[in-house]
């Protein structure tokens, strides 16, 4: 089973890291490696949301589809869709699942999260995979502060 580690990352924060995921992910395995170190521990306050398990059980219960069903057993979560399970618990506010291969999560977890937390970044916990659950539109900011030049 692979593991991963879900992170709700602060929107500014999100933002000027979004195409620096490496960065983020350096930063994310150190936090999990030294939790105790306080500079990294109020880096990484900093720049996460607390992911409270009873919302985000009701949240998904919520935005559950017909094909997809939730279990809650204590702090736990089971999504079954067909024959896709995927385990999902929360732990100092991120939240870790389980699945066979990441396509499960993409088709059962990640779209039921992308309607809830906007800025969501996903890491492996056995396997070197990281990334953002959904890209971030940057239309108009960008617009707002490009300047075009021209000269002659």
């Amino acid at each position: 089973m692979m593991e991963y580690a879900i992170y709700w990352i602060k929107e500014d924060i999100a933002r000027s890291y979004f195409h620096k995921g490496d960065i983020l992910y350096r930063f994310l395995k150190e936090y999990e490696a030294n939790p105790t170190r306080e500079d990294l521990k109020a880096q990484y306050i900093y720049i996460t949301h607390h992911i409270p398990f009873q919302a985000i059980a009701a949240q998904l219960n919520n935005q559950a589809l017909e094909q997809i069903s939730i279990q809650t057993d204590g702090q736990m979560l089971y999504l079954n869709k067909n024959d896709l399970t995927i385990r999902l618990h929360a732990e100092n506010g991120r939240l870790h699942f389980q699945c066979k291969d990441l396509q499960e999560a993409a088709m059962v977890l990640f779209p039921m999260l992308r309607n809830c937390y906007p800025f969501v970044f996903v890491q492996g916990k056995n396997v070197p995979n990281y990334g953002w659950i959904s890209p971030i539109t940057l239309k108009n900011s960008v617009r707002m502060r490009q300047v075009l030049y021209s000269h002659r």
